[in-house]
Order: structure tokens, then C-alpha cells, then sequence
């Protein structure tokens, strides 16, 4: 029972690993979908049982109708992992547009100008230029020339502006693209979205698929306990009670258990009576004991 228990352990904690990044994924999704607090909890709540019917039905239950309730939960499951990969996505397209080197040096362009745009202080160039016509004095006129020069190359410093803002989000929607989604769909030819989708979906499938067969494999039972059953009369579990220790599953030592207590004949006829098999089974077995050494 405890190499059993042992050998149990590897399958029942990868299972469970899997689960969990299931689960997480799924609660994630659900969390990003919804609103208020209430709703979120509920829409996490639901979605990790979605997740726990996938990978414990095909363990638990063997009935037609549990085969139609996990179809519906996979597709479900599929969903909110779909979502989830969907919102990852995005997220990590804003910290890789955020952290290119592009849109980092042009964010620095913008600051540079802003801050040169701040030190002017000069009125709009035909506000000065209409006061120096009107001007006499070439000192006033001096100052009003250089106010104007000051006046265009704020103009010119809020154009370069409007120019990087333009640039930086191009640069960011750029930086923003998946690299290997952008050469899948190069070489597809289909859009990035539509690869996107693809590959999310084989994720989603693979992911709750292992997590299912992981659990039919730690939760079913172990070969040594499985034995392959054998029809035995009514009367036949008193008899092996009374002659082995312990539970038998070999219908060869049940009955070499019961001749050595005399309780059974060692003959074709005795061993189908005793383990009300057919004639050719009895047989068999008769073979078998015989030709096991004393």
C-alpha cells in the first residue's frame, strides 16, 4: 500500500499544479471581466468550479450525462482562458511599448521641448507684429523684433510637439506587437489577431485536456488492487474468508488456499463449483496448480 501511495504522489501533485494554473487563469479572466466587487467574486467563484468539472468529471463519473455536462464546462473553461491569454496580451504589448528604446527616446525628445517651450514667454507673433507697426522707438522696435523671434520659434517647438506625439504612437502601437504573433502571421498569411486567436485556443484545450487526464490517472486505481474480476458463488467470499489471511484477488490462490485447507477438491468439477466459472476456466486453473511446484 505505500509503494502504491508513493507512486501515486508524483501524478496527484502534478495534477494538482495544473489545476491550479487553470484555476488561476480562469479566475483572472473572470476578475477582468468584471464590475463591482460582488460580481467579481461571483464570476471567479463560478469559473473555478467550470475549471475544477473539467479536470475531475472524467475521474469522478463514468455516467453519459457527466460526458454532456463536461463538454459544456470545457467550453467554458476555453473561454475565460481565451480571455485571460487575450488581456495578457494586452498588457504585456503596454509595458513592451512602454520599455522600447524608440518610444523611451522620443518621450525624452518630448520633455526636452516642453521644457524649452516653458522658458519662452513671448505673445503670439501677430500680436507683436501688429504693435511693431505702430512702433517708433528702435528700442521698443528691437525688444518687439526679438519677442517675435522668440514668438516663431515657440510656434515651431509646438509643432516639433504635435510631430513626436504623432511618432511616439506609432512607436507604441509598434513596440506594442507580439514579435513571434507578427512573424506567425507573416508566414500564414492571416492577421495577427486571428494567429492570436488560434494560438490561444490550442492553449485553452491543451491545458484543461492534461489537467483531465492527469486526475483520471492519480485517482484510478492502482494495477496491483484492480485484479480482474471473477464470478465466485454466494457462499464462495465465506470460504476464502476461512482460508486466506487477508483479501484475495487470484482466483489461482483462492482456490490452492482452499485444497490446502481441504476445503475444495483439487478437480475440474470441484474448482467450477467452487468458483462457479466454466468448464474451460476450471480447466485452466487446474493446469496452473498442478504445475506449480510443492
Amino acid at each position: 500500500m505505500g509503494g502504491r501511495t508513493q507512486m501515486k504522489l508524483p501524478r496527484i501533485a502534478l495534477a494538482s499544479f495544473v489545476t491550479l494554473t487553470a484555476m488561476s487563469m480562469t479566475a483572472v479572466a473572470a476578475f477582468d471581466r468584471g464590475g463591482t466587487a460582488i460580481d467579481r467574486a461571483i464570476l471567479v467563484s463560478m469559473s473555478i468550479v467550470i475549471v475544477l468539472a473539467v479536470h475531475l468529471l472524467p475521474a469522478l463519473s463514468r455516467r453519459p450525462v457527466a460526458w454532456l455536462v463536461w463538454t459544456g464546462c470545457l467550453l467554458c473553461a476555453i473561454y475565460g482562458h481565451i480571455t485571460f491569454l487575450t488581456f495578457a496580451s494586452l498588457r504585456a504589448g503596454e509595458v513592451r511599448a512602454q520599455e522600447s528604446a524608440l518610444t523611451v527616446g522620443i518621450g525624452r525628445q518630448i520633455d526636452i521641448t516642453r521644457e524649452a517651450l516653458a522658458q519662452i514667454n513671448a505673445r503670439p507673433v501677430a500680436t507683436v507684429a501688429a504693435e511693431l507697426a505702430t512702433t517708433k522707438g528702435w528700442r521698443e522696435r528691437a525688444a518687439l523684433r526679438v519677442e517675435i523671434a522668440e514668438g516663431r520659434r515657440a510656434e515651431a517647438l509646438r509643432a516639433d510637439l504635435v510631430h513626436l506625439a504623432g511618432v511616439s504612437t506609432t512607436a507604441q502601437v509598434s513596440g506594442s506587437v507580439d514579435p513571434v504573433t507578427a512573424r506567425l502571421a507573416e508566414v500564414t498569411g492571416y492577421s495577427q489577431s486571428g494567429v492570436s486567436v488560434v494560438i490561444g485556443l490550442t492553449f485553452s484545450i491543451l491545458i484543461e485536456l492534461i489537467g483531465a487526464l492527469l486526475w483520471v490517472e492519480a485517482l484510478r486505481p492502482s494495477g496491483e488492487a484492480a485484479a480482474v474480476p471473477v464470478a465466485l458463488p454466494a457462499d464462495a467470499g465465506h470460504h476464502i474468508a476461512e482460508d486466506v489471511t487477508g483479501a484475495v484477488t487470484d482466483p489461482v490462490t483462492a482456490v490452492t488456499s482452499a485444497i490446502e485447507a481441504g476445503k475444495l477438491r483439487p478437480t475440474v468439477a470441484g474448482i467450477r463449483s467452487f468458483l462457479n466459472c466454466s468448464q474451460a476456466r476450471a480447466m485452466e486453473l487446474r493446469r496452473e496448480i498442478v504445475a506449480e511446484p510443492a
